[in-house]
């Protein structure tokens, strides 16, 4: 049987992803990839990769990762567009396009990533960056729409689970008109 590529940036997307492949039984058998420069600061960056691991323990599954922090291959990636769609653009044609290659050189016919179970994400960003990878690579790309697939609860159980898409710039979107971590607080009552 095949196998396919997974491009892995959470464990809780991991989780609805394999929920949805197995709707999906000629998608072969799957071994999950880690390659996600765009995750920072860094402890965030290790605090999604020890779920993702994790979880590959508990599903049993093969694990292949370029586990370097990266930082600088990110920012350069995004310099000048760093404003949301051409950011998420140029994230999704890097992450994806590292996969594409992967895919090639180790013998994956096809690949696919956790993007494409979150809500939160541009479906459309997503497919075309994976679909000019695998052009590219010579490999195909899977898409499917799994925003609505529901994760395994046994193997997300107690991992972490992110609260921003994982770029600097999406942490400084997601908490910027909170009031949380602000001192004096908001609301005098709570400390």
């Amino acid at each position: 049987m095949a196998r396919i590529l997974i491009h892995a940036c959470c464990a809780h997307c991991l989780a609805k992803l394999l929920t949805g492949l197995k709707a999906e039984p000629s998608a072969g058998t799957p071994v999950v990839y880690w390659y996600n420069p765009n995750i920072h600061p860094l402890l965030e960056y290790r605090r999604r990769l020890k779920s993702v691991k994790m979880l590959v323990e508990r599903a049993q599954l093969p694990f292949l990762a370029d586990e370097s922090y990266g930082l600088v291959d990110f920012c350069r990636a995004v310099h000048g567009q760093e404003s949301v769609p051409e950011r998420c653009a140029q994230c999704y044609a890097l992450r994806l396009g590292r996969t594409a290659q992967v895919a090639r050189e180790q013998g994956f016919p096809v690949f696919t990533s956790t993007l494409v179970t979150s809500r939160h994400q541009d479906h459309a960003l997503i497919r075309a960056a994976g679909e000019a990878a695998a052009r590219i690579a010579g490999v195909e790309f899977l898409y499917r729409d799994w925003r609505d697939a529901a994760p395994d609860a046994q193997l997300v159980h107690m991992l972490y689970h992110q609260q921003y898409c994982g770029c600097i710039f999406s942490e400084s979107d997601r908490f910027q008109s909170t009031s949380a971590h602000l001192w004096p607080p908001a609301d005098p009552g709570r400390t």
